[in-house]
């Protein structure tokens, strides 16, 4: 039986405290979503066990004056009092406005955009890449600035909160212990989306979203179900996104093809949820040199049947990738996809959270580009806070020289501390195919792409614990189709 609706008139504070988004757009549809919490870091939000009715609104106009839609959603305590509106049969490549409304409280009005349509030539798009925000290392400013280049979307590839500060304290987290529960990750979820950059960028741009280690897991590891499970339905009720089932699921359709008309296909992949353990070679390492996530590798690394995306999500995406028809075929992945080799004590160490310790999965997806009947290759990623470009051809060791580009996008504000980053700029001498690394700035990757050329642009913000930073472009990086490796332009 339903709980009983709560007389909505009771809501006294204003219930929008955490913002209003858009995501998961496809040529005809969007995700809509709010959650309920006028006391956003109190169990629930603040509010009760009683579901209450929600209205909703999209307009093709941005004074709300063309409303092609309306509806009603009832929220329910067991999802956290969030909302979630799919709606379908949109018009493709198009804008729309929208807005809540609860107990006499209106939403702010949000933006959102249909992708175009399969089939349509398209001249141009503009999106964004970005990952990894803590909390407590600085503001969320980069965000301010995305909201100014104007994108058609951005893809976030994960680490949207933190689990730990690592020690920082210039912005406090709700409690240094680490999120185990439901209701921990809600009331850490509801923390960062009290930035008011953030929730600004959620209201202008539609987001496609994936997870990495911080979100939930580092790995797949069956005895910490539970705990997973919270992770999963916390973030899902913070997301513009679909995917999630039931409260408590402990599965989440993650994966996405993204459609750019004929443009560009953006496969985003879920590297978390299925792949092995990284913990698998039992040798010493050092724990001082990247705090142990630079390690050698051991002979079960490069077992055929080892996996970072699962069978059912690998063989989607080499079918995506060998079908792709469009101009650009591309791979968004949360992590590292092409190999760098840190030279340390005559070891050959490589980056445990890195497709370098999937090596035969990362072949099989290669092996899928090549059998790929058109559109030029491209791979764009996250994870190590750093801006990072690579030209996989260049590389030194034998059989790991791959024919595209990389892009690896910095950090909203997590930190590069010196024992990660030294060990890069050590070891750029034994890597030519990382033909650019900066480890100082934070910030995204702003994409621009024609069917001619794929201009990518390091947005780097000058200090992120000011609210008012500005930005710079640190260099722009231009692939011309059909053409291998890319041109550099450094503006800084």
């Amino acid at each position: 039986m339903a709980p009983p609706l709560y007389a909505a008139g009771k809501i006294s504070a204003y219930p929008f405290a955490l913002g209003i988004a858009s995501g998961d757009v496809t040529a005809s549809s969007t995700v809509l979503w709010t959650r309920l919490a006028p006391r956003p870091l109190a169990i629930n939000g603040g509010m009760p066990e009683q579901g209450v009715a929600v209205q909703w609104v999209l307009s093709q106009t941005p004074d709300m004056a063309t409303i092609v839609r309306r509806g009603e959603s009832m929220t329910q305590s067991a999802w956290a009092h969030s909302v979630h509106v799919e709606i379908d049969d949109l018009d493709a490549g198009r804008e729309y406005w929208y807005q809540f409304r609860v107990a006499g409280h209106v939403s702010p009005i949000g933006r959102t955009k249909t992708l175009p349509s399969g089939n349509s030539a398209m001249n141009s798009a503009r999106f964004v890449t970005a990952s990894c925000q803590n909390y407590t290392h600085g503001h969320f400013v980069a965000y301010r600035h995305m909201v100014a280049d104007n994108p058609d979307f951005v893809i976030h590839l994960g680490d949207y909160i933190y689990d730990t500060s690592f020690g920082e304290t210039f912005r406090q987290h709700d409690t240094e212990t680490a999120p185990t529960t439901l209701d921990d990750f809600r009331r850490r979820h509801a923390l960062y989306k009290t930035d008011l950059d953030l929730q600004n960028a959620h209201a202008q741009i539609p987001f496609f979203l994936s997870i990495d280690n911080h979100d939930a897991l580092e790995d797949n590891d069956p005895s910490k179900a539970q705990m997973r499970a919270a992770a999963y339905q916390a973030w899902y009720e913070h997301m513009p996104v679909r995917g999630y089932k039931a409260p408590g699921d402990n599965h989440f359709d993650i994966h996405r093809r993204i459609a750019v008309g004929n443009l560009a296909q953006i496969s985003m992949l879920d590297s978390r949820q299925f792949r092995d353990t990284r913990e698998i070679c039992t040798g010493d390492y050092d724990p001082s040199y990247g705090f142990g996530n630079y390690r050698e590798r051991c002979p079960a690394v490069f077992a055929e049947e080892r996996t970072m995306l699962g069978k059912a999500q690998e063989d989607w995406l080499t079918s995506s990738i060998s079908e792709n028809s469009s101009t650009w075929n591309v791979l968004a992945s949360p992590g590292p996809f092409l190999p760098f080799s840190y030279q340390h004590n005559g070891q050959d160490l490589r980056y445990i959270g890195a497709w370098d310790a999937y090596p035969a999965n990362r072949q099989r997806v290669m092996d899928a580009f090549t059998r790929a009947r058109s559109g030029h290759p491209l791979i764009l990623s996250g994870d190590v806070h750093s801006f990072w470009a690579l030209d996989g051809a260049r590389a030194k060791q034998a059989g790991e020289q791959f024919p595209l580009v990389e892009f690896v996008t910095s950090a909203i504000s997590a930190n590069w501390p010196p024992p990660l980053a030294q060990p890069v700029t050590d070891n750029l001498p034994n890597n030519p195919q990382l033909t650019f690394y900066d480890p100082i700035y934070r910030g995204y990757l702003l994409h621009d792409v024609t069917s001619k050329a794929w201009t990518t642009s390091a947005r780097g913000v000058e200090d992120m614990r000011d609210p008012q930073s500005a930005i710079r472009t640190l260099a722009n990086f231009k692939v011309s189709h059909g053409k291998p490796g890319f041109h550099q332009d450094t503006e800084l």
